[in-house]
Order: structure tokens, then sequence, then C-alpha cells
């Protein structure tokens, strides 16, 4: 029964997309962080501290001009993250995590991936109140 649900009909699977992965042209061999069928590419990076220490378990979200998401993902320990760009343009890309200030800045994403590490600063304590 599980192989029947793999299966689907030839004219179905002619009209679903077909995405490839290109090679690139360097000597590493390493396929290409581009999308062949749509022109996808990514933003990658590190987030870390102002002390130079990753920050794991940041969320960082990649936001279109009308206000859509994109893409978002979870840094891992090291503190890396890798969100994917459906094309070239401007976006917002906004990072949050526990203990520290939100952050977000606008990036202009090319045709080739775009490096791009932040640094989150420690969280303000409340001020206290003032009385009236």
């Amino acid at each position: 029964m599980e192989a029947s649900a793999r299966w689907l009909p030839g004219w179905l699977d002619r009209r679903l997309p077909q995405p490839a992965l290109v090679a690139t042209a360097q000597s590493t061999g390493e396929p290409s962080t581009e999308d062949a069928s749509t022109g996808s590419t990514v933003v990658h990076g590190f987030v870390r501290t102002e002390e130079g220490m990753p920050v794991a378990d940041a969320v960082l979200t990649l936001v279109a001009p009308p206000g859509s998401r994109l893409d978002r993902v979870v840094t891992l320990a090291d503190g890396s993250y890798i969100l994917s760009a459906p094309i070239g343009g401007s976006y917002l890309l906004a990072a949050t995590a526990r203990a520290y200030e939100p952050w977000s800045r606008h990036i202009t994403v090319g045709h080739d991936p775009l490096v791009h590490d932040l640094t989150l600063s420690p969280q303000e304590a409340a001020s206290p109140s003032h009385p009236a």
C-alpha cells in the first residue's frame, strides 16, 4: 500500500514543477544554492552576541515588501542560519531571541547567495516605574 501512495499518474507528474539543482563551475563540485527552475537564492550567516558568542535558537524571518513571510528558521547551536529568497530584491530580515533586543534590517539580495552576519544586543532591564 505504501508503494501505491507514491505513484502519480503520468499526466499529473508532467504538470507538477520539477525543481532541479544546477552544478556550479567551481572546483569544489558542490551543488549550487540556486534553484534552476525558479531563480531562487539564499541568505545565510551567523547570529552572534556583542562578545562574539553564537546565539542558538534565535528566530530569523525573511519578509517580502507587501509584508508576507517568505521563510522562517531557527539558528543552530553555532548561531548559523540559512533562509531561502525566491528571487533577488529588497527584503526585511528580522531576528528575535530570548534575552536579546529584537533586530531588523532591510537587505538587498542579488542573484548570488548573500552572506549576512548579525549581532544581537542584550535586552535592557525594564526601568523602574516612577511615581507621578
